[in-house]
Protein backbone atom coordinates (compact mmCIF):
# COMPACT_ATOMS: atom_id res chain seq x y z
CA UNK A 1 0.00 0.00 0.00
CA UNK A 2 1.24 3.39 -0.75
CA UNK A 3 1.87 6.07 1.68
CA UNK A 4 0.61 9.54 1.56
CA UNK A 5 0.94 12.74 3.80
CA UNK A 6 -1.91 15.34 3.29
CA UNK A 7 -1.24 18.59 5.49
CA UNK A 8 -4.13 20.56 6.45
CA UNK A 9 -7.12 17.47 6.29
CA UNK A 10 -9.37 18.47 8.90
CA UNK A 11 -11.36 20.44 6.77
CA UNK A 12 -12.16 21.97 3.05
CA UNK A 13 -9.86 20.72 0.36
CA UNK A 14 -7.22 19.08 2.25
CA UNK A 15 -10.37 16.94 3.55
CA UNK A 16 -11.28 16.19 0.19
CA UNK A 17 -7.70 14.89 -0.89
CA UNK A 18 -7.03 12.57 2.38
CA UNK A 19 -10.72 11.12 1.77
CA UNK A 20 -10.61 10.63 -1.89
CA UNK A 21 -6.64 9.30 -1.39
CA UNK A 22 -7.66 6.53 1.26
CA UNK A 23 -10.95 5.70 -1.00
CA UNK A 24 -8.25 4.62 -3.87
CA UNK A 25 -6.09 2.52 -1.78
CA UNK A 26 -3.50 5.02 -0.44
CA UNK A 27 -2.38 5.07 3.55
CA UNK A 28 -3.21 8.36 4.59
CA UNK A 29 -1.42 10.31 7.06
CA UNK A 30 -3.09 13.75 7.66
CA UNK A 31 -2.56 17.27 9.84
CA UNK A 32 -4.31 19.74 11.48
CA UNK A 33 -3.47 22.85 13.03
CA UNK A 34 -6.67 23.72 15.52
CA UNK A 35 -9.56 22.10 14.48
CA UNK A 36 -9.37 18.98 16.46
CA UNK A 37 -13.04 18.59 15.63
CA UNK A 38 -12.57 18.67 11.88
CA UNK A 39 -9.92 15.96 12.23
CA UNK A 40 -11.42 14.03 14.01
CA UNK A 41 -14.67 14.03 11.45
CA UNK A 42 -11.99 13.41 8.48
CA UNK A 43 -10.68 10.23 10.50
CA UNK A 44 -14.43 8.83 10.64
CA UNK A 45 -15.05 9.93 7.04
CA UNK A 46 -12.07 7.88 6.08
CA UNK A 47 -12.08 4.62 8.40
CA UNK A 48 -16.32 3.80 7.83
CA UNK A 49 -15.23 3.40 4.20
CA UNK A 50 -12.72 0.82 4.85
CA UNK A 51 -9.67 3.61 4.82
CA UNK A 52 -6.44 4.30 7.03
CA UNK A 53 -5.71 7.03 8.36
CA UNK A 54 -2.85 8.62 10.93
CA UNK A 55 -3.84 11.99 12.82
CA UNK A 56 -1.03 14.37 13.31
CA UNK A 57 -1.45 17.66 15.26
CA UNK A 58 0.86 20.31 13.61
CA UNK A 59 1.54 24.40 13.50
CA UNK A 60 3.31 24.74 10.34
CA UNK A 61 4.25 28.52 11.60
CA UNK A 62 6.76 27.07 14.39
CA UNK A 63 10.23 26.49 14.02
CA UNK A 64 10.96 23.28 13.31
CA UNK A 65 7.17 21.94 12.78
CA UNK A 66 7.20 21.76 9.33
CA UNK A 67 10.04 18.50 9.64
CA UNK A 68 9.10 17.29 13.00
CA UNK A 69 5.77 16.94 11.03
CA UNK A 70 6.84 15.17 8.20
CA UNK A 71 9.26 12.79 10.49
CA UNK A 72 6.29 12.13 12.51
CA UNK A 73 4.63 10.90 9.37
CA UNK A 74 7.14 8.83 8.26
CA UNK A 75 7.23 7.28 11.48
CA UNK A 76 3.12 6.29 11.42
CA UNK A 77 3.01 5.26 8.04
CA UNK A 78 6.11 3.33 7.86
CA UNK A 79 7.21 5.37 4.72
CA UNK A 80 6.25 7.85 2.16
CA UNK A 81 5.83 7.54 -1.30
CA UNK A 82 3.95 11.67 -1.55
CA UNK A 83 3.64 14.41 -0.06
CA UNK A 84 0.61 16.71 -0.84
CA UNK A 85 1.46 20.53 0.46
CA UNK A 86 -2.18 21.86 1.47
CA UNK A 87 -2.00 23.55 4.62
CA UNK A 88 -2.26 27.14 4.29
CA UNK A 89 -4.03 30.61 5.40
CA UNK A 90 -6.08 32.27 3.22
CA UNK A 91 -6.96 36.44 3.48
CA UNK A 92 -7.25 39.35 1.48
CA UNK A 93 -4.45 42.27 2.19
CA UNK A 94 -4.26 45.67 0.65
CA UNK A 95 -0.83 47.16 0.35
CA UNK A 96 -2.50 50.16 2.45
CA UNK A 97 -2.69 48.37 5.27
CA UNK A 98 -0.58 45.43 5.44
CA UNK A 99 1.20 45.10 8.53
CA UNK A 100 4.43 43.29 9.68
CA UNK A 101 2.82 40.56 11.65
CA UNK A 102 0.19 39.80 8.97
CA UNK A 103 2.90 39.29 6.41
CA UNK A 104 4.66 37.75 8.28
CA UNK A 105 2.23 35.18 9.94
CA UNK A 106 0.95 34.33 5.81
CA UNK A 107 4.88 33.89 4.67
CA UNK A 108 5.29 31.48 7.49
CA UNK A 109 2.69 29.08 6.94
CA UNK A 110 2.20 29.55 3.13
CA UNK A 111 6.30 29.85 1.96
CA UNK A 112 8.16 28.43 4.78
CA UNK A 113 6.32 25.94 5.87
CA UNK A 114 5.76 24.66 2.25
CA UNK A 115 9.37 24.71 1.53
CA UNK A 116 10.37 23.40 4.95
CA UNK A 117 8.32 20.61 5.29
CA UNK A 118 8.86 19.64 0.99
CA UNK A 119 12.53 19.59 2.11
CA UNK A 120 12.12 16.93 4.44
CA UNK A 121 9.68 14.91 2.50
CA UNK A 122 12.52 15.13 -0.26
CA UNK A 123 15.17 14.45 1.83
CA UNK A 124 13.55 11.05 3.38
CA UNK A 125 12.75 10.13 -0.66
CA UNK A 126 16.16 10.52 -1.44
CA UNK A 127 17.89 8.86 1.70
CA UNK A 128 15.42 6.06 1.11
CA UNK A 129 15.38 5.74 -2.69
CA UNK A 130 11.81 5.92 -3.09
CA UNK A 131 10.96 7.85 -6.73
CA UNK A 132 8.58 9.91 -4.90
CA UNK A 133 6.02 13.01 -5.92
CA UNK A 134 5.45 16.32 -4.00
CA UNK A 135 2.51 17.85 -4.69
CA UNK A 136 1.82 21.98 -4.16
CA UNK A 137 -2.04 22.78 -3.71
CA UNK A 138 -1.23 26.70 -4.87
CA UNK A 139 -4.32 28.86 -6.27
CA UNK A 140 -5.46 30.35 -10.02
CA UNK A 141 -4.48 33.52 -8.00
CA UNK A 142 -1.29 32.90 -8.77
CA UNK A 143 -1.96 33.72 -11.72
CA UNK A 144 -4.86 35.84 -11.97
CA UNK A 145 -4.57 39.47 -9.96
CA UNK A 146 -7.38 40.86 -7.96
CA UNK A 147 -7.59 43.72 -5.74
CA UNK A 148 -6.15 42.94 -1.76
CA UNK A 149 -4.61 39.77 -3.20
CA UNK A 150 -0.69 41.05 -3.30
CA UNK A 151 0.16 38.85 -0.33
CA UNK A 152 -1.88 35.63 -0.75
CA UNK A 153 -1.50 35.45 -4.44
CA UNK A 154 2.01 36.83 -4.62
CA UNK A 155 2.75 34.18 -2.66
CA UNK A 156 1.17 31.10 -4.16
CA UNK A 157 2.88 32.50 -7.88
CA UNK A 158 6.29 32.20 -5.76
CA UNK A 159 5.52 28.29 -4.44
CA UNK A 160 4.28 27.79 -8.20
CA UNK A 161 8.08 29.19 -9.34
CA UNK A 162 9.79 27.64 -6.53
CA UNK A 163 8.25 24.14 -7.58
CA UNK A 164 9.92 24.30 -10.42
CA UNK A 165 13.38 24.97 -9.49
CA UNK A 166 12.67 22.14 -7.01
CA UNK A 167 11.67 19.81 -9.55
CA UNK A 168 14.83 20.45 -11.78
CA UNK A 169 17.05 19.42 -8.22
CA UNK A 170 14.95 16.36 -7.90
CA UNK A 171 14.34 14.60 -11.52
CA UNK A 172 18.14 12.90 -11.04
CA UNK A 173 16.31 11.12 -8.05
CA UNK A 174 13.12 10.01 -9.92
CA UNK A 175 11.27 12.61 -7.71
CA UNK A 176 8.60 14.83 -9.28
CA UNK A 177 7.12 17.90 -8.03
CA UNK A 178 4.21 19.46 -9.37
CA UNK A 179 1.07 21.86 -8.32
CA UNK A 180 -2.77 22.06 -8.64
CA UNK A 181 -4.24 25.52 -8.40
CA UNK A 182 -7.82 25.64 -7.42
CA UNK A 183 -10.19 28.37 -8.61
CA UNK A 184 -13.43 28.91 -6.83
CA UNK A 185 -14.32 25.54 -4.40
CA UNK A 186 -16.99 25.14 -2.45
CA UNK A 187 -15.20 24.55 0.81
CA UNK A 188 -18.43 26.24 2.82
CA UNK A 189 -22.25 26.57 2.51
CA UNK A 190 -22.53 30.04 -0.09
CA UNK A 191 -25.61 31.99 0.10
CA UNK A 192 -28.40 31.65 -1.75
CA UNK A 193 -30.34 34.18 -4.00
CA UNK A 194 -33.20 34.62 -6.03
CA UNK A 195 -31.75 36.65 -8.53
CA UNK A 196 -27.89 38.18 -9.10
CA UNK A 197 -27.72 41.13 -7.38
CA UNK A 198 -30.11 40.60 -4.58
CA UNK A 199 -28.92 41.61 -1.31
CA UNK A 200 -27.04 39.63 0.90
CA UNK A 201 -25.88 41.34 4.31
CA UNK A 202 -27.36 44.34 2.62
CA UNK A 203 -24.94 44.38 -0.31
CA UNK A 204 -25.77 43.02 -3.54
CA UNK A 205 -24.43 39.46 -3.97
CA UNK A 206 -23.75 37.92 -7.55
CA UNK A 207 -23.37 34.21 -7.38
CA UNK A 208 -19.37 32.75 -8.51
CA UNK A 209 -21.21 30.19 -10.76
CA UNK A 210 -22.13 33.50 -12.82
CA UNK A 211 -18.47 34.28 -13.84
CA UNK A 212 -17.43 30.04 -14.53
CA UNK A 213 -17.24 28.99 -18.21
CA UNK A 214 -18.24 25.75 -17.24
CA UNK A 215 -21.18 27.32 -14.60
CA UNK A 216 -20.57 25.43 -11.65
CA UNK A 217 -17.95 25.90 -7.99
CA UNK A 218 -15.48 23.40 -8.03
CA UNK A 219 -15.71 20.58 -5.26
CA UNK A 220 -12.89 19.48 -3.11
CA UNK A 221 -12.96 16.43 -4.82
CA UNK A 222 -12.61 18.05 -8.30
CA UNK A 223 -9.05 19.11 -6.83
CA UNK A 224 -8.38 15.96 -4.96
CA UNK A 225 -8.60 13.77 -8.24
CA UNK A 226 -6.09 16.21 -10.13
CA UNK A 227 -3.71 15.49 -6.42
CA UNK A 228 -3.94 12.03 -6.41
CA UNK A 229 -3.01 11.91 -10.43
CA UNK A 230 -0.25 13.50 -10.03
CA UNK A 231 0.58 11.87 -6.78
CA UNK A 232 0.01 8.50 -8.95
CA UNK A 233 2.21 6.26 -10.80
CA UNK A 234 0.01 7.63 -14.31
CA UNK A 235 1.51 10.75 -13.98
CA UNK A 236 4.65 9.33 -13.90
CA UNK A 237 6.37 11.53 -16.92
CA UNK A 238 4.98 14.99 -14.95
CA UNK A 239 7.27 17.25 -13.57
CA UNK A 240 7.53 20.83 -13.03
CA UNK A 241 3.94 21.62 -13.82
CA UNK A 242 0.79 22.91 -12.72
CA UNK A 243 -2.81 21.65 -13.53
CA UNK A 244 -5.57 24.33 -13.29
CA UNK A 245 -8.91 23.40 -11.63
CA UNK A 246 -11.06 26.15 -12.01
CA UNK A 247 -13.90 25.39 -14.51
CA UNK A 248 -12.33 27.87 -16.54
CA UNK A 249 -12.65 30.45 -14.15
CA UNK A 250 -9.57 32.64 -15.58
CA UNK A 251 -10.19 32.15 -18.83
CA UNK A 252 -11.91 34.73 -20.40
CA UNK A 253 -9.73 37.72 -18.46
CA UNK A 254 -11.92 40.96 -18.25
CA UNK A 255 -14.10 40.77 -21.43
CA UNK A 256 -14.56 44.30 -22.99
CA UNK A 257 -17.87 44.27 -23.22
CA UNK A 258 -18.87 43.15 -19.82
CA UNK A 259 -21.17 46.00 -17.62
CA UNK A 260 -21.34 46.78 -15.01
CA UNK A 261 -17.03 45.61 -14.18
CA UNK A 262 -17.25 44.49 -10.60
CA UNK A 263 -13.25 43.66 -10.04
CA UNK A 264 -13.00 45.44 -6.95
CA UNK A 265 -15.27 44.65 -4.03
CA UNK A 266 -16.35 47.90 -2.22
CA UNK A 267 -16.80 46.32 1.23
CA UNK A 268 -13.24 44.83 0.89
CA UNK A 269 -11.80 48.73 -0.15
CA UNK A 270 -13.95 49.88 2.42
CA UNK A 271 -12.28 48.01 5.52
CA UNK A 272 -8.80 48.80 3.85
CA UNK A 273 -9.15 52.30 3.67
CA UNK A 274 -10.46 52.51 7.43
CA UNK A 275 -7.66 49.98 8.66
CA UNK A 276 -5.03 51.94 7.36
CA UNK A 277 -6.31 55.09 8.84
CA UNK A 278 -6.35 53.28 12.07
CA UNK A 279 -3.33 50.82 11.98
CA UNK A 280 -1.00 53.76 10.27
CA UNK A 281 -2.32 57.36 10.95
CA UNK A 282 -0.70 60.28 9.98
Amino acid sequence: MKKVLVSGGSSGIGRGIAVYMASQGWEVAFTYNRNAEGAQKTREIIESAGGTCHVIEAHLQNEGAPEAMVREAVAQLGGLDAYVCNAGRDGRHSILSATRAEIQGILDTNFLGYMLSAGEAARYMVRSGVKGSIVFITSTRAESAHPDDFLYGGIKAAVERASRSMALDLSRFGIRVNCVAPGATRVREMPKVEKPGDLVNGRPYWPIEDTIPLGRMGEPRDVAQAAAYLCGDESSYVTGSTIRVDGGLVLPGMPEWWAPCRWMNDAWRERSDRKMDEDFPE
